[in-house]
């Protein structure tokens, strides 16, 4: 097995010269979210991100679909350090943990089992933790909190009808 030694320094790859040429702006735009500490921690989203500079700064052939993606990946920051977009993210935050507040408090004032109980308030604690993290819910959470809302007001109602 060949191997090239190591302490022989590389000459820049045509590949990486293409690269700096033209994709320079995003090169340095896709450098700065990786110096950005409080953009996406830990996640496996900033790992793809680095890939993405990894590629284009190793001069690697850049395919329409990662371009896409590299375009997606800096417009998405782009809405993350707009002021008007953290405000509108955290108006919907508190709109949605207020609306689960109140499932919750009519979830305590149905007379339902324990176990039952138990499973609904792990599932509101479940949504709740999810909007305060990324503050968004998918469709089917939605749908089943509307369904949770609305089955505990038709309890209600039919407890208030049997007293």
């Amino acid at each position: 097995m060949n191997k090239k030694p190591s302490n022989i320094e590389l000459i820049p790859s045509r590949g990486v010269n293409i690269n700096k040429k033209k994709f320079g702006r995003r090169i340095q735009q896709l450098d700065h979210i990786l110096m950005d500490s409080t953009y996406l921690t830990g996640s496996k989203y900033r790992d793809f991100i680095s890939s993405m500079y990894r590629a284009l700064t190793n001069g690697r052939k850049i395919t329409p679909k990662m371009e896409a993606s590299i375009t997606k990946i800096v417009k998405t920051y782009a809405k993350h350090i707009n002021p008007e977009q953290q405000k509108k993210r955290l108006e919907y935050i508190e709109k949605t943990i207020h609306k689960i507040q109140i499932i919750r408090g009519l979830l305590d004032q149905c007379e339902y089992t324990s176990d039952f109980r138990y499973g609904k308030d792990m599932f509101l604690d479940s949504v709740e933790n999810q909007v305060k993290r990324q503050g968004r819910l998918s469709q089917k959470q939605r749908i089943v909190l509307n369904k949770f809302h609305n089955q505990f007001e038709k309890k209600l109602k039919k407890s208030e009808n049997k007293a």
